[in-house]
């Protein structure tokens, strides 16, 4: 959660430039094993793997945070439908108050859209604890 937050108090300017970075640098290492050699990746498709491994970011930091929470709330109850809604009400309601968080970022913005996705990816890491949960209850 420290590191969602960290990341999301970055000022718009200082977050597109840090992963813009990235999607240059991960284009241009693919681009320059199939593109002829000295030419240079478009424009459009560095705009596009920029808002793909934008929205990544957001999926995967919130899988992580649903698999951590799950397997933390775990220890709380022996319930697994209670470790399933907790888990994921909890990395849920995260998502809203990190995207209400950004609201007063520079720059930033309060987008729905994100925090779907910050819930789908808290809903795959919930869900694979779950799915270990299951696995080793069939083992035992």
């Amino acid at each position: 959660m420290v590191t969602i937050f960290f990341f999301s108090s970055q000022p718009a300017v200082q977050s597109s430039q840090l992963s813009g970075s990235l999607t240059r640098a991960i284009l241009g290492s693919v681009w320059s094993w199939f593109a002829p050699s000295g030419q240079e990746v478009p424009e459009v498709l560095i705009s596009t793997a920029h808002v793909l491994i934008r929205k990544s970011a957001h999926l995967i930091a919130f899988l992580v945070l649903g698999f951590c929470t799950a397997n933390a709330v775990r220890y709380l109850t022996a319930s697994k439908w209670r470790v399933f809604w907790i888990s994921l009400c909890w990395s849920s309601a995260y998502g809203a108050i990190d995207e209400l968080h950004q609201y007063f970022v520079p720059g930033r913005g309060c987008q729905w859209q994100d925090w779907l996705l910050d819930t789908f990816g808290a809903f795959l890491g919930v869900g694979i604890v779950m799915l270990i949960m299951r696995r080793r209850d069939r083992v035992q």
